[in-house]
């Protein structure tokens, strides 16, 4: 099946996936709890709950659910549930992660860490599927969480990265938008240098299976009008698949100006030795739920 939308992703984890293991650190949060229960509930996981197991058991009595269906791991302080998280990991018992009731950064900190064994000789990076009305397709958002500035070889990774996740829920041959200010490359920018490098890297064949484009404006990347008003040439124009975000900054920037304008959001740490699901605790349920199901897909690829 052809995945256009958020609510597709549930359809193709359960025709295409085998069921998964959630283990969530510290779940101490009801609206983690919700979306990891709905998602078991639809057979696409089974979950492992690490935190203040009264607190977790409290809350599972709140939202209907029965704590003996599921894994309740007693661990109450932040370092000590991440790391029993890491060596269920490295135990084989769980396929993937999920953030709860912590900071990221203790989480990522602890999970970068050259003695967690999580490392896969990969940049870790996020990778994000955004929903919006105004956009025939979703469209994957990449590096939002991790990377402040990278440079163009870390650039490639991110890429790397991302395409393994758009390959496991079946998009063949994705197209990849590096963005910049303008599509005409300006050495005195350095996003633009980056994106002409990247694309020489495409043609070089060091990306395969995908069309990049770079150095590309975003109007250029999702807009059908300007690509023909500008008389662009390219696959990519007006029909993006992923934007690749210059830094940080504008990456985080423009996840949170899609959501607040209504958008709906998946996102995903990938590059780890499993996937990590990372979303705000302001993220809406569902946007948990889905990002559990991307989750799901993505660990049972390996992206």
């Amino acid at each position: 099946m052809e995945i256009k939308a958020l609510k597709d992703l549930l359809p193709y984890c359960l025709e295409n996936c085998t069921k998964k293991t959630l283990a969530v650190i510290k779940a101490e949060d009801d609206h983690t709890l919700t979306a990891v229960a709905r998602a078991r509930k639809e057979g696409a996981i089974e979950a492992v709950l690490i935190g203040d197991a009264p607190v977790i058991k409290n809350l599972l009595a709140q939202i209907g659910e029965k704590e003996e269906d599921y894994h309740i791991i007693d661990e109450a302080g932040e370092r000590e549930a991440i790391l029993k998280a890491i060596e269920l990991v490295h135990a084989g018992e769980v396929d993937f992660l999920m953030k709860g009731l912590l900071e990221t950064k203790n989480l990522m900190s602890a999970i970068v860490a050259k003695t967690s064994g999580m490392r896969t000789g990969r940049l870790m990076s996020k990778f994000d599927f955004v929903e919006i009305a105004q956009y025939h397709k979703l469209i994957a958002l990449t590096d939002s969480a991790l990377n402040t500035k990278p440079d163009v070889e870390a650039k490639k990774q991110i890429i790397q990265n991302a395409l393994d996740v758009m390959y496991s829920v079946g998009i063949q041959k994705p197209k990849i938008a590096v963005l910049a200010a303008s599509e005409t490359l300006n050495p005195k920018l350095q996003e633009s240098a980056d994106a002409w490098k990247l694309k020489q890297m495409w043609e070089n064949g060091e990306f395969t299976d995908c069309y990049l484009e770079g150095p590309i404006s975003i109007d250029l990347a999702l807009e059908k009008e300007s690509v023909e008003i500008k008389n662009y040439q390219s696959p990519v124009g007006g029909d993006a698949d992923m934007l690749v975000c210059p830094d940080l900054v504008s990456g985080n920037m423009m996840g949170k100006m899609m959501t607040i304008c209504g958008g709906r959001a998946a996102g995903i740490i990938v590059g780890a030795k499993v996937p990590i699901v990372l979303m705000s605790r302001a993220a809406e349920i569902d946007d948990k739920f889905q990002s559990i199901i991307l989750g799901a897909i993505a660990s049972q690829k390996g992206a």
